[in-house]
């Protein structure tokens, strides 16, 4: 009677979890109304300590509150993350090779989310995201400036690792299989959650394909029951734009080789990427 009772909060848990990722987003907002020039952001201290705090952030509101979640709100404790299903190597490289194969479509799905356009009713908005999407770029740069390994490493953990990790655990490892207790529906339950990880991440001009990016992570959960497989396509997807980022730093190859696929004369490369996500899944 208990567990049954436990398993019929599903609703309830559901409107927990978006009352939490609502206060997080509110809470964002505010801070963004910080003036970012009072930070010192050409000074590796400075980076650093953001950095850290990123990480540690990423943990404390992700990752130890799906494990809470997990541990007290659900009869397999901590196995409803997906953290105890086995996954073979085989699996796992499928999927993150699928990933990385999906970088010339998913700069296809960007350029045209750049091209977005609200109505003229709706011009404080759109300033408002346009001026959210420049203060982000402008600490991307910041993180990933640098030229030496120790940079790289850093960001590979920070940007990389833990950002795979604590997303995967939240939003695939509890919001998903919670819309799917809700919904009785894994598609809806993969891309409504697809939604709101593109939407948590605010930066509006970069919406559409960070939602297929999700999707394409929640169905590598859903079919492989392993939030290690979705967990590995999302570190080699972060990871390789760290890692692309820092060649250019170092001049070894050239800045626009991370925009495969936005030139509309790229379409065959865009083709051939939709391919192989597609068989990837398959």
């Amino acid at each position: 009677m208990q567990n049954s009772k436990r398993e019929d909060q599903s609703w309830l848990k559901l409107l927990v979890i978006l009352n939490f990722i609502t206060l997080l987003g509110l809470l964002t907002i505010m801070g963004e109304s910080g003036d970012m020039a009072d930070m010192n952001l050409d000074n590796p201290e400075t980076i650093l300590k953001l950095k850290i705090l990123q990480g540690v952030s990423s943990i404390l509101i992700f990752i130890v509150p799906a494990v809470m979640f997990a541990s007290f709100w659900t009869n397999a404790k901590i196995n409803y993350l997906g953290v105890k299903a086995n996954a073979s190597a085989k699996i796992v490289f499928i999927g993150a090779t699928g990933m990385l194969m999906a970088l010339p479509l998913i700069n296809w799905f960007a350029g045209i989310n750049e091209k977005m356009q609200l109505p003229a009713s709706m011009s404080a908005i759109e300033r408002w995201m346009q001026e959210s999407e420049a203060k982000a770029e402008v600490l991307t740069k910041a993180f990933t400036a640098g030229t030496t390994v120790d940079v790289l490493i850093v960001n590979l953990i920070v940007v990389a690792l833990i950002a795979a990790v604590s997303e995967e655990f939240f939003f695939r490892g509890i919001l998903q299989k919670v819309l799917a207790e809700c919904f009785k529906n894994k598609h809806i339950a993969v891309w409504t959650a697809a939604i709101v990880f593109s939407a948590f991440h605010m930066q509006f001009y970069g919406f559409l394909p960070r939602m297929l990016m999700g999707a394409y992570l929640g169905y590598l959960f859903l079919w492989s029951g392993s939030i290690w497989v979705s967990i590995a396509a999302h570190f080699i997807n972060n990871g390789m734009a760290v890692y692309l980022l820092w060649l250019q730093n170092k001049g070894v190859i050239r800045a626009d080789l991370d925009k495969m696929g936005s030139d509309e004369n790229e379409w065959v490369s865009v083709v051939i990427s939709l391919i192989m996500v597609v068989s990837s899944l398959i």
